[in-house]
């Protein structure tokens, strides 16, 4: 039996040309909506103002209520 190689034309992925995301993390807010936020926020104060994003408005929601 012969064994096939395929390759694939693509270039390697490495880290050295691909940096990962910044660490992130979720939270609920006092209504229970679902916020991706930075790590490092304060969940006391408002989270689109730091940045942190509405799960309900992305287009991959993160949890459920």
């Amino acid at each position: 039996m012969t064994e096939e190689i395929y390759y694939d034309e693509r270039e390697e992925m490495t880290t050295d040309t691909h940096k990962p995301a910044r660490p992130l993390k979720f939270f609920k807010d006092k209504d229970g909506n679902g916020w991706l936020c930075d790590k490092n926020i304060d969940p006391e104060k408002d989270l689109r103002e730091q940045g942190c994003w509405r799960c309900d408005e992305m287009a991959f929601p993160a949890g459920g209520r």
